[in-house]
């Protein structure tokens, strides 16, 4: 399901104006139709099922348009404003929402008492432009209540000011900053309240239902660290409730504060980790964010509960700066459009969940396929959790408890030869991920991949190994070198700095691995390549990680944590059974070549 949010820029038909009666201020019949042709063809490309609209003066047109383009059902709660001398000039613009579902119910967005009472809120208060709040029906998600909104824009309050001939200039200067000053404050104070006003709206829903889902889309004419912003999202630290500071809170408050939050999208989405916020609007050759779409924690990724979560953010701002036409005849804003997957139901409680498939598989020589491999694995290792969501209990039980209930506590860490019994004991051990977290949860979201198998994925013990900490951190989410380039910047750390000389950064910033730990590496990796369909990550690079798993055979450790895994989990990765297995399977060429590099 995909949400999406649609300033129009002034849409006003052929023959009505905006805010003044000039040229520039309509559009003649053909730029009417190229305009309309223009959203048509946006809304096509974005293909989302449900859109919200901003600036909309021409409310019929707006219907039609959207009715042609498949969204049948279409709500405003407000009507659009002209000139009492002058029909044809617009003043006051609205917002609508269009959906290829069924809307239920439309709510109004009422004044709280406490609102009233805490904030110079005037008697006859009224928002700028009336926001939509509708319920929707989806499938697999249930009742999703919509906002459509389009806060105060920041222009200041009251602009026309005109002076008598005999007023010096000097004078004018001061007054126009002074009323400017005024102005600026009155639209901060408008939009604030309007801000807050939609927030206590979605609180009194959150009130009966915590896990409600709800989705905010609008043009919120403010930045992401605005004051009116933090008073939507709330999600600026909490130092205190009722006096009490968080170590004298109950232990469940901290998740609560979450279900009493909204989250911008973006920063939920796996496909823009680590990137550079895309711009939705360009003043005076400046790009920034006005247009936002906020969630509720029921659709947060991070909520093991939530009833969906974000899959997908994508803005639609090319035409802003590259194009050559006019922003009239289009938007001067990027649209913002969301995707949201249905999570699965959850579980009552469980760190991991074996999807167990049929046992048709039952010896090496049955392998042919990738699907054939992962029965023979044990399934798709799926998890309730996420590894974020681990706790230190979690962690023990799940890994570091083999190191100490076994005779195994000497085994050192990967990529270096302190033992693991040393490690925990001064505080410096930690989980490396062979293949990167982030990795694993920007790559499977990204391919629709359902969020236990996700989860799975980053708790899998199988893509474990333990590591120093720091040490950990400094490889962070780097490619493994598998050219044998040579180090350029060594790894230094005060523990033992000689037993981590083998392992740092080549010329091309790629993780080198020490000889002692390339077996280790690379077994690890082709089980996760096989297991989850990663066929874009270590492809060109195949017959290294064999070779790599041929000259380092499983040692002991390696092959009793495999069989420590299966007891508990149910899964074992078939390149560590024995060394006798691992290697027919390293010559398995119609199995490997599902994860070969094909041009």
């Amino acid at each position: 399901m995909k949400l999406a949010t649609f300033n129009l820029y002034q849409f006003a038909a052929h023959g009505h104006y905006w805010h003044n009666k000039t040229e520039r201020n309509t559009y003649t019949q053909a730029e009417w139709e190229q305009k309309q042709r223009w959203v048509t063809t946006r809304l096509r490309e974005m293909n989302a099922d449900m859109v919200g609209f901003q600036e909309v003066f021409s409310v019929p047109e707006l219907r039609q348009l959207c009715a042609e383009a498949g969204y049948p059902h279409f709500i405003t709660v407000d009507e659009s404003g002209s000139r009492e001398d002058d029909p044809a000039v617009y003043i006051k613009s609205v917002v609508a929402l269009a959906s290829r579902w069924p809307i239920q119910a439309v709510h109004p967005v009422d004044v709280p008492a406490a609102i009233r009472t805490d904030l110079p809120l005037p008697v006859d208060f009224r928002f700028s432009r009336r926001p939509v709040c509708a319920d929707v029906d989806f499938p697999g998600i249930g009742t999703l209540t919509v906002y459509v909104v389009h806060l105060k824009s920041k222009r200041p309050v009251s602009l026309d000011m005109t002076y008598a001939d005999k007023v010096a200039w000097r004078q004018r200067v001061s007054d126009t900053l002074q009323r400017l000053s005024r102005g600026t404050v009155a639209s901060l104070l408008q939009r604030g309240l309007e801000a807050t006003l939609l927030y206590h709206s979605t609180m009194a829903r959150l009130a009966v239902d915590a896990s409600h889902p709800i989705v905010v889309l609008g043009d919120m004419n403010d930045s992401q660290d605005s004051i009116p912003l933090a008073a939507l999202t709330m999600q600026e630290r909490i130092y205190s409730i009722g006096g009490l500071e968080p170590e004298q809170w109950p232990q469940d408050v901290t998740t609560w504060l979450y279900d009493y939050r909204l989250a911008d999208s973006f920063r939920l989405a796996p496909n823009m980790r680590l990137s550079v916020r895309p711009f939705t609007k360009i003043h005076r050759g400046t790009g920034g964010v006005l247009d936002y779409i906020l969630v509720s924690n029921a659709l947060n990724p991070k909520n093991p509960a939530a009833r969906a979560e974000v899959a997908d953010y994508q803005i639609w701002n090319r035409h802003l700066d590259t194009d050559g036409v006019d922003d009239r005849l289009q938007s001067d804003h990027g649209q913002v459009c969301v995707e949201l997957r249905p999570c699965a139901v959850q579980p009552d409680a469980a760190t991991g969940i074996n999807q167990r498939p049929a046992h048709t598989v039952r010896t090496l020589a049955d392998i042919v396929t990738r699907q054939d491999f992962v029965e023979y694995a044990g399934g798709v290792f799926q998890s309730y959790k996420h590894f974020k969501q681990w706790s230190s209990e979690d962690k023990w039980k799940n890994f570091w408890s083999f190191f100490f209930d076994s005779e195994y506590g000497w085994v050192t860490s990967i990529y270096g030869t302190v033992p693991v019994s040393e490690l925990y004991q001064k505080q410096r051990h930690s989980i490396e991920h062979v293949i990167p977290r982030d990795f694993l949860d920007r790559y499977l979201a990204r391919k629709g991949v359902p969020r236990h198998v996700r989860n799975g994925a980053t708790v899998n013990p199988l893509n474990f190994a333990p590591s120093e900490r720091g040490l950990n951190a400094k490889r962070s989410n780097f490619r493994f070198d598998l050219d044998g380039d040579q180090i350029v910047r060594p790894y230094h750390m005060e523990l033992h700095p000689d037993n981590f000389s083998g392992t740092g950064f080549d010329a091309d910033n790629e993780w080198v691995i020490p000889s002692r730990n390339r077996g280790d590496i690379a077994r690890a990796i082709l089980y996760m390549l096989l297991v989850y369909e990663i066929d874009e990550l270590y492809n060109r690079h195949i017959h290294t990680l064999v070779h790599w798993a041929k000259v380092d055979s499983p040692s002991a450790w390696e092959i009793a944590y495999n069989n420590w895994v299966y007891t508990r989990h149910g899964i074992r990765n078939p390149f560590i059974d024995t060394p006798e297995n691992a290697l027919l399977l390293l010559d398995n060429h119609d199995l490997l070549s599902a994860i070969e590099y094909r041009k």
